[in-house]
């Protein structure tokens, strides 16, 4: 026995290591930061299993309040400190106070995330929520990357991607009473690929659904979202689908590359496996380095008015020594060709503008919102700011921008995401006369959606 001591001494030192690094690999996986589709290895999102920081602090974002003309209203009625961001925002046509915003949510508990949809019907002044992911896939309990599309008849249609363990699918789900309630779900993709980022537009009779998976893909529905057609390639190199439909329902997806915003007709019965015929808006700059830690991209965010006249804006990083920027561009012929992009914010210092949004109101004013950081030197801390075109996107205002929050939020200031992110994009819709700008706001000392109904009409001369 005495001689086999160093062997039974070795084995079970080897065992002991063994059991070290299982304990290694299990407790890092617990508290992994982000859970990835592997085919969209860039798009990552928060993991099921985010954990909430015991020694979280608040930090509530330095710099007194500012009285506005107009009210922030707290859009999520949870009353939880659970996170909520990146609103989507749709209008009713045939009702401008009629207003349907989706948000990613964690309120459903265990540090699972999915989608909420958060109902208006008196223009945002007091708002009900409801879940759309009603068909749930046991493969899938997460969703996130909400859209949100009226049809012709008031029906709500709401995609999103569900996801983890399994790589994601698109799902729409469809509403009969404005939102309220959810009364169908369809899975819009297949569960063998992954899909991600969905966006949608509504044109007479038909859904028309984008989503990436590698390339930017589209599939329409004739019937309600009962049924989708094949996928066709938009683009294989595009990703982030903004669409908008003008007066005679023509569908036009606006999208990115690496290096470039592009735009394409939709339902030409032209595609290959590299696309649809596209025209290059302009070619991108990527982003300047940001003190922030939250994500931020370059993603379209477009309009087109009742004469045809299409706008586009996205955040950009060219103008060195400026921080990141809004640019917008516009076409006067249906797409054909575009204007060289001007610059929309009018801060001279080197602060970071980004996420933007746009909206084209009935009168034709163009308004454009955005995430800005020109109130805190650190570049950290943000607002919201906006500007309006009543000149066809000639030029924007009277030369300055107008805040929309009435206090700064610090994107550090959520026990939940710290900072890591605040969504992908904030949002902006058209009422009557108004214009809805929706955002991730922390002055709660969480991440919350905050709305501000902010006229638009022309100046007087």
């Amino acid at each position: 026995m005495a001689k086999n001591r160093p062997l039974l001494l070795a084995a079970l030192a080897g065992l002991l290591g063994l059991v070290t690094a299982l304990a290694f690999v299990v407790g890092r996986g617990s508290q992994a930061p982000a859970a990835a589709n592997a085919n969209n290895a860039g798009l990552t999102v928060p993991s099921a299993n985010m954990p909430l920081n015991p020694n979280w602090k608040a930090q509530p974002a330095t710099g007194a309040s500012v009285s506005l003309p107009w009210a922030n209203i707290k859009v999520n009625n949870d009353g939880s400190s659970e996170a909520q961001n990146e609103p989507f925002v749709a209008v009713n046509p045939n009702n401008p106070n009629h207003i349907v915003v989706g948000a990613n949510s964690w309120q459903v508990g265990n540090g699972h995330f999915e989608v909420f949809a958060y109902v208006s019907f008196d223009g945002g002044r007091t708002w009900a929520s409801s879940q759309p992911y009603i068909d749930r896939n046991a493969g899938r309990i997460n969703a996130a990357d909400p859209t949100v599309a009226f049809g012709p008849n008031g029906d709500v249609y709401f995609a999103f991607v569900a996801l983890t363990p399994a790589q994601g699918a698109v799902a729409v789900s469809r509403s009969v009473n404005g939102g309220l309630t959810w009364s169908s779900q369809t899975w819009a993709t297949s569960f063998a690929s992954g899909a991600d980022k969905p966006s949608m537009a509504a044109a007479g009779n038909k859904l028309y659904l984008f989503y990436q998976n590698g390339a930017l893909y589209s599939t329409v529905s004739s019937n309600g979202a009962t049924t989708w057609s094949s996928a066709a390639v938009v683009d294989a190199a595009g990703r982030n689908a903004a669409p908008v439909v003008d007066a005679s329902g023509n569908v036009s997806v606006f999208y990115n590359t690496s290096d470039s915003i592009k735009v394409a007709r939709v339902g030409t019965g032209i595609s290959s496996k590299n696309g649809m015929p596209s025209t290059t808006v302009a070619n991108t700059v990527a982003l300047q380095q940001r003190a922030a830690g939250y994500r931020a991209g370059i993603y379209p965010a477009a309009g087109v008015d009742a004469s045809g006249n299409m706008f586009v804006a996205w955040a950009d990083g060219r103008n060195a020594g400026r921080g990141n920027d809004i640019l917008l561009s516009r076409s006067v012929n249906g797409g054909r060709t575009w204007t060289a992009p001007v610059t929309v914010n009018t801060d001279a210092s080197s602060a970071d503008q980004l996420m933007p949004s746009l909206a084209v109101s009935k009168s034709g004013a163009i308004s454009v919102a955005w995430l800005d950081n020109r109130n805190d030197s650190a570049n950290v801390n943000y607002d919201v700011y906006m500007a309006t075109s009543y000149n066809g996107g000639l030029s924007f205002g009277s030369g300055t921008n107008s805040r929309v929050t009435e206090v700064s939020s610090n994107p550090n200031n959520d026990p939940r995401t710290q900072g890591t992110m605040i969504g992908d994009y904030f949002a902006l819709g058209a009422g009557n006369g108004v214009v809805y700008a929706l955002w991730t706001d922390t002055r709660n000392n969480n991440e919350d959606i905050y709305m501000a109904p902010v006229p638009v009409s022309a100046p007087s001369n």
